[in-house]
């Protein structure tokens, strides 16, 4: 059974106007969704592609954390030497006396 023009509901242009209004909210909603997904994926990639250089960082620490503990060392033997030096020092002077 059609509906006459002349029964219509005068409310129905407006609630076209609102299904029409609220549809455009939903594609818009869809498309911010589908481009945070994209920035979230892209962020992922970018995390994963850091791992190499994180893994490359811990190597020169671990390099350089063996290094110092070899300069501690040296400067641990020259203070020895110095002392050793002084040492001998006293005692040349002790003999030419």
């Amino acid at each position: 059974m059609a509906m006459q023009p002349h029964n219509m509901d005068p409310r129905l242009p407006q609630k076209i106007q609102e299904n029409v209004a609220d549809l455009g909210s939903l594609a818009r909603q869809v498309l911010r969704s589908s481009k945070s997904n994209e920035m979230l994926l892209h962020a992922a990639k970018s995390f994963a592609s850091q791992e190499g250089t994180v893994e490359s960082s811990l190597q020169t620490l671990k390099k350089m954390e063996i290094l110092a503990s070899h300069l501690r060392f040296q400067a641990e033997a020259i203070e020895r030497n110095v002392e050793v030096m002084d040492n001998i020092q006293d005692q040349l002077s002790t003999l030419q006396r």
